[in-house]
């Protein structure tokens, strides 16, 4: 049973996984190891996005593919990435005095986003389930 919800949980945990990450304080995250690479923030968030979006359509793909067309997954994927990524950004604003809202950050969650659509219309038979 759980095999067939596979790509719901793995969408589910990475979700809350992204949401944990991006409004914990920046004290926590001052404590990680520090990367050299300029703006590696917009790297992280442009993955997480990335992530999330892959994960959104092989979810779709097998949960609710003969209901719908691949082109209303795609668009799914985009406006649920995009609305999730704003949502985080208005919470740090809101929930968080050591996080602010970064519209860079947004910009680099729709980069992932737009790789992830990208990736996932050229390889489609890569990821193709068998039940």
């Amino acid at each position: 049973m759980l095999k067939k919800y596979k790509y719901t949980i793995l969408w589910a945990l990475w979700v809350i996984a992204v949401a944990v990450l991006c409004l914990l304080p920046t004290s926590d995250i001052q404590k990680a190891p520090r990367i050299p690479i300029p703006h590696f923030d917009k790297v992280v968030h442009c993955a997480f996005y990335l992530g999330y979006t892959v994960l959104f359509i092989l979810m779709c793909r097998l949960e609710i593919a003969k209901k719908t067309t691949e082109k209303k997954i795609y668009l799914w994927a985009f406006i649920t990435s995009i609305s999730l990524g704003i949502s985080i950004e208005a919470l740090q604003a809101l929930l968080t005095t050591t996080r602010s809202a970064d519209m860079m950050d947004v910009l680099a969650n729709t980069f992932g986003t737009i790789i992830a659509i990208g990736f996932m219309k050229k390889c489609k038979a890569f990821f193709r389930e068998t039940n």
